[in-house]
């Protein structure tokens, strides 16, 4: 997840339960952009369809909302 990880993603990954569904969906997500990235033939190939980046980017943006919502609830 080297490529995909993001300050987000660590945010996402302490504050949500790994058994949730929509974790784990982001995480094979994750996963799956990591090997398609791994098995580009260069920086220039078009390895990733965009349709899969935008369900990763969506579901990212979902999921450190809600993250962010738990530990300020948490917090209180």
């Amino acid at each position: 997840m080297k490529q995909t990880k993001s300050g987000k993603s660590d945010v996402i990954l302490r504050t949500l339960s790994p058994y949730d569904p929509k974790v784990q969906r982001y995480l094979s997500l994750s996963k799956q952009i990591e090997q398609l990235m791994n098995n580009a033939e260069d920086e220039n190939d078009a390895c990733i369809s965009i349709e899969l980046v935008a369900e990763f980017c969506v579901l990212q943006e979902e999921l450190y909302q809600e993250a962010l919502k738990k530990h300020k609830e948490e917090a209180n």
